[in-house]
């Protein structure tokens, strides 16, 4: 089989989210789909899913994260990602309280670890026949990592991902917070990489002073929101970060955030006319200082995102 169409069947199944019957009804379509056309056995030589967790201490002199540090970095990544996945999975805009259940559901697994600046090897976990987790666990645990990744800035330079961290859903927001300890000048730099099953690789990183820089945006004493519904030419798309531009009336340009559920729907549409929703912030630190107002899109055309509008959470 061709790579183009290994590259599309894999784009169809991770177009595919949620756990309701027609989700899982589509999975189960393009599954027999390749079994009909005998693609299946060369689609599972892919490569599996793999993330790697890199911590580099810039204070001390070869660069050593103590043992607690790297083992605390590596439970605020697996809260993070639980968060996330809960949120996608039950249609939330925000969580608050993590279960047990949480955690398994999105768990990831450490297969190998490297002393010196510490580098873990993390592996999406296989999901037993016997098991009384969804069969969808191990794609849900790919959804919250692949969510985490492109809020986080790209590179050391990235400061447009930093300054669209506050028109992020409130779940996206928390989660990034999960990662910044309460001293973020201090804390180690941390770098994320994962390759999805599809192949595609995505890279992150949080330097110290990205983490102040962070901490900063998050830190909001209140923000105004509402519903702003447009009709415009979708003008382009910087996928690894997760940002829109839309062409509206007069030339003027808006941009934003969009969700990962609702990538898939903005390619499609990319230079062309549609109606959309947006979601509509200004935020205000504690210091009285306002932003310029924020963008979020929630829908384009029939498609929503699945991280709803509002503060509503568990």
């Amino acid at each position: 089989m061709s790579t183009h169409l290994h590259d599309l069947w894999h784009n169809a199944m991770n177009s595919v989210q949620g756990d309701d019957n027609f989700a899982r009804l589509r999975r189960a379509s393009l599954q027999a789909a390749a079994e009909k056309f005998g693609i299946s056995s060369a689609i599972e030589e892919r490569p599996a899913a793999e993330i790697q967790f890199y911590l580099h201490d810039l204070n001390s002199a070869g660069g050593e994260v103590a043992a607690l540090e790297a083992g605390d970095f590596l439970q605020r990544v697996q809260r993070a990602v639980a968060r996330l996945a809960k949120a996608r999975r039950s249609r939330l805009a925000d969580v608050v309280r993590l279960t047990s259940l949480d955690f398994e559901i999105a768990r990831l697994n450490v297969a190998s670890a490297a002393l010196g600046s510490w580098v873990v090897d993390l592996k999406f976990p296989p999901v037993e026949d016997s098991s009384t987790i969804s069969d969808s666990s191990t794609a849900w645990a790919e959804i919250g990592i692949v969510e985490l990744i492109r809020a986080l800035p790209e590179n050391d330079t990235d400061e447009q991902s930093i300054d669209s961290i506050g028109a992020a859903s409130p779940v996206i927001r928390r989660a990034v917070a999960d990662l910044i300890t309460d001293q973020p000048a201090t804390q180690p730099h941390l770098a994320i990489s994962v390759r999805r099953f599809s192949g595609e690789v995505l890279k992150s990183t949080i330097t110290p002073r990205q983490a102040t820089s962070l901490r900063a945006k998050l830190d909001v004493a209140r923000e105004e929101r509402g519903i702003v519904r447009l009709s415009g030419r979708l003008d382009g798309l910087r996928t690894r970060r997760q940002i829109f531009y839309l062409e509206v009336e007069g030339g003027r340009e808006i941009h934003g955030y969009v969700d990962e559920s609702l990538m898939p729907a903005v390619r499609e549409n990319l230079d062309r006319e549609v109606e959309v929703e947006l979601e509509s912030f200004v935020i205000r630190a504690k210091s009285g200082k306002s932003t310029q107002r924020q963008y979020r899109l929630i829908r384009v055309g029939g498609e929503q995102s699945q991280l709803p509008v509002g503060m509503n959470g568990e």
